[in-house]
């Protein structure tokens, strides 16, 4: 088995910490006996007893390792890292900190050089581990992820952590999650590379401080976008933003503009912050590809059509009138009053019927729809969602969603998605990940 398919797919992890209560270790194997871990795990301490209804086991030379978390102080690594390897443990992940973040830069070679001499390949140190929701591997001390398609790669733990538990009220789900630290062995490249195969994944997410092998990275990241989407977040635009960069991994940042042509020349498709990020990787999941820039706004309910219409034309999208022959047929299928232009606007009469049968007949002459509705009290919106769902599956066209909002359109939101159509706040956000999507896809 290679070590980095060892790190995702382990049949047995090692935790190597103090397993007192509110301590990282402790966390650790919460999150794997909590988690539905299905291979072994093997909490090991001095302490000894029990943990979670698991052994703590004092000693590890009995034990068969697949992969080993290390929370243990920094001086007491590379010993362990010795023993380890000359017993043909391949894969380690360090949680513990006080490496070249702070200044102690030889400490980290030590690490790095035992890991080369025994084949080992490390993740961290300075990191908040790793998940595959696939087999219920949380060998993190952040939020749990809930399952998902995208898989999300950070150089910073916190973030990580912020943005599963933002994801976790989303509903938002990721198929890995690596925090990687210092990247002392396995940096970005390796795990783009890794991802670049994994069937559980459509998109990868980055969070980038600074690359320190950007020509390597950008090599890899031109095949790694022929098969699947990557999305970067790319912190350190300003000075200021550039200064603290450099203070919390110890990344160079580089010259954001050198970034921005890079990236797009890759073929990398870079986003402001977190929110565009879900945004994004939500529309990819379901549309790798747009063909065209030609949009159609099916909406009953005026305002927010005009909102969207103004931000796909400001985007340059086309938001074009249909045809003759189209409002003909569109006369003979809605009721007397609707607007036969685009946006088309059904008012009241915004039944599942009338938005099934107006996106069943638009579809031909636009390249993407953006259904926007808002319900009444009265109405069920679920049942709208649903027609949509079944006429997508028809019409072959990527539909995207803005239900408007709260409570009322709760339950209709799990609607869509079960038909992979993805719902976002606003018509503008709509617009957004439209534009974004039909600029990578040329």
């Amino acid at each position: 088995m290679k070590s980095m398919e060892i790190f995702f797919n382990p049949h047995s992890v090692a935790i190597f910490a103090s397993m007192k209560e509110g301590k990282t270790g402790y966390e650790i194997v919460k999150n794997m006996v909590e988690g539905g871990f299905k291979g072994k795990i093997y909490p090991v301490s001095q302490s000894g007893g029990q943990i979670f209804g698991v052994n703590i086991n004092k000693d590890f030379k009995n034990l068969e390792i697949d992969l080993v978390i290390i929370a243990i102080p920094g001086q007491f690594i590379p010993p362990l890292l010795e023993d380890l390897g000359s017993r043909g443990v391949r894969s380690a992940v360090i949680i513990s900190a006080g490496f070249s973040e702070v200044g102690k830069i030889e400490e980290e070679k030590e690490i790095k050089k035992i890991a080369k001499k025994h084949q080992m390949r490390i993740i961290g140190p300075n990191c908040a581990g790793i998940m595959n929701t696939d087999c219920n591997l949380f060998a993190s001390i952040e939020v749990r992820a809930l399952p998902g398609e995208t898989a999300f790669i950070t150089q910073s733990g916190a973030l990580g952590g912020a943005v599963l538990m933002m994801a976790e009220e989303l509903g938002f789900g990721f198929s890995k999650f690596v925090s990687y630290g210092n990247r002392c062995d396995v940096d970005e490249v390796d795990l783009i590379k890794y991802l670049e195969d994994d069937p559980q994944t459509k998109v990868i997410a980055l969070y980038i401080e600074g690359l320190e092998e950007g020509r390597r990275f950008l090599a890899q990241a031109k095949k790694t976008v022929l098969k699947k989407p990557i999305v970067a977040i790319k912190a350190g635009k300003s000075k200021a933003g550039m200064r603290a960069t450099s203070s919390h991994t110890g990344s160079l940042a580089g010259e954001d503009k050198i970034y921005d042509a890079a990236f797009k020349q890759a073929g990398i498709l870079r986003v402001e912050g977190v929110e565009e990020m879900f945004d994004l990787c939500r529309g990819l999941i379901y549309y790798p590809k747009i063909k065209g820039n030609k949009i159609g706004v099916v909406t009953n309910s005026g305002g927010p059509a005009v909102l969207a219409t103004d931000k796909l034309e400001e985007l340059g999208l086309m938001v074009s009138e249909p045809s003759e022959s189209l409002k003909n047929v569109l006369k003979e299928i809605l009721p007397p009053h609707v607007s036969l232009g685009n946006p088309f606007d059904l008012l009241a009469y915004g039944s599942a019927e009338t938005f099934t049968s107006t996106c069943k007949v638009i579809a031909p002459e636009y390249d993407a729809i953006i259904t926007i509705f808002v319900p009444t009290a009265s109405m069920d919106s679920t049942v709208i969602a649903r027609a949509l769902g079944k006429v997508k599956e028809k019409i072959k066209k990527p539909i995207f969603a803005s239900f408007m909002a709260g409570r009322l359109v709760k339950e209709a939101i799990r609607e869509l998605k079960k038909y992979g159509i993805p719902n976002y706040e606003t018509g503008e956000r709509c617009a957004k990940v439209i534009q974004k999507i039909y600029k990578n896809s040329r």
